[in-house]
């Protein structure tokens, strides 16, 4: 169902187990004795204290925890964590298999993907997940939102 093109440098691959579900897009993964934090690429899911947190982290848990998985390293973000492309073991592509369900944003300020643009219409005509919500609020703005009502230190 989707299919990502790769650049002419394709990135380094890792195989390992899922050993720790972080949240609905950040998990940790253990190959050989290395762990990696991985983000999943081009998905927002909701954050702690935000509706549908819990659900779509048991999504991802349901998906891929203590099981072996293939990531496509992108890039490390300003945590280091790894961005990365995530394979289940029978090939299922989990950052589009998160949107389509519902349990996660398409994150188009870091995505232009077609195929996830249309899976997050289909999940959100369908109702599907967090879809389901009056005011799904996206976890982007969630974040703002929290900056802003957070006191400022004196200088």
């Amino acid at each position: 169902m989707f299919q990502l093109s790769l650049a002419a440098n394709p990135p380094k691959k890792v195989k390992g187990k899922v050993v720790r579900i972080m949240d609905g897009d950040t998990f940790e993964l253990l190959v050989n004795k290395t762990t990696y934090k991985i983000r999943l690429n081009a998905i927002d899911a909701p954050e702690k204290g935000q509706d549908y947190y819990e659900r779509s982290k048991q999504a991802l848990s349901s998906l891929i925890f203590n099981t072996t998985v293939t990531v496509e390293l992108l890039r490390q973000d300003k945590f280091q964590r790894w961005v990365g492309e995530v394979y289940s073991a029978d090939g299922q592509y989990v950052n589009g298999r998160m949107i389509s369900d519902g349990y996660a944003w398409h994150y188009t300020v870091y995505s232009e993907s077609a195929p996830l643009a249309a899976a997050q219409a289909t999940a959100k005509k369908q109702k599907l997940g967090l879809w389901s919500l009056s005011k799904p609020v996206a976890p982007w703005e969630f974040r703002a939102e929290k900056r802003k009502s957070k006191p400022r230190r004196a200088a």
